[in-house]
């Protein structure tokens, strides 16, 4: 009987084909970004300052004033896409994603002055695929290349408004799951909700370390209408 049934839903998937999977889809998109630091010198030597709420700023007997607790960068994602139907697989359509994640975060204390901002974006080729003929669920692959900007602000010893930068480019790899909504009856238009998981390793020039590895990731909940 378990045999059968699993016959049945392998035959049900191999014989599922979505409508809107048949037809070209243009995606233009926005949402919420949060960004998730895991690897690389500098990038959690910085992390650590705020975890204990200081200043980027450090003066010439190494102390740095407390300003406070940050969170978890946070902040916009923007999105633009292109699929194309593989017609040859049922229900499987190739394309092309551009994102950028503009994430940020303040301590609580240290106002404007202080502040850490950590974007990246994401150049991408991949697969969404509808695995059902009458449900609009699907499932997003995507690999391609990743860029990472980061800005610390902060006041120097001068009392003014200073910016450190760091930039890195290097791979990427997106996975989504999300569902398409049909809410016109007469239009060709549908709507997108995803949550998009994206795993970047990036190469980041930094003084006195060389190639500074960075590993990070960012979650995405992203509302987009296809064309």
């Amino acid at each position: 009987m378990l045999a059968v049934g699993i016959t049945c839903l392998v035959s049900q998937f191999a014989n599922a084909q979505n409508p809107l999977s048949l037809k070209v889809q243009t995606e233009f998109g926005l949402g919420f970004a949060t960004s998730i630091l895991h690897k690389g010198v500098a990038l959690k030597s910085a992390q650590a300052l705020r975890d204990q709420g200081l200043s980027y700023f450090q003066n010439t007997q190494g102390e740095r004033k407390n300003v406070g607790s940050y969170g978890t960068p946070f902040g916009w994602v923007l999105t633009t896409a292109y699929y194309h139907p593989i017609k040859k697989v049922k229900g499987l359509m190739l394309g092309t994603a551009l994102r950028a994640s503009l994430t940020g975060t303040q301590p609580s204390s240290g106002g404007y002055e202080e502040g850490y901002f950590f974007n990246f974006i994401t150049t991408t080729a991949g697969v969404k695929y509808y695995p059902f003929d009458k449900n609009n669920l699907f499932l997003l692959g995507e690999f391609g290349m990743a860029s990472v900007l980061t800005k610390n602000r902060f006041i120097n010893g001068e009392g003014k408004q200073n910016y450190f930068h760091q930039f890195g480019i290097g791979t990427n790899f997106s996975a989504a799951i999300g569902y398409t909504l049909k809410p016109f009856k007469n239009s060709e238009k549908t709507f997108d909700i995803k949550a998009v998981y994206q795993l970047n390793n990036t190469r980041v020039e930094v003084d006195n370390v060389g190639n500074d590895l960075w590993r990070f990731s960012g979650l995405n909940l992203l509302a987009s209408m296809n064309f």
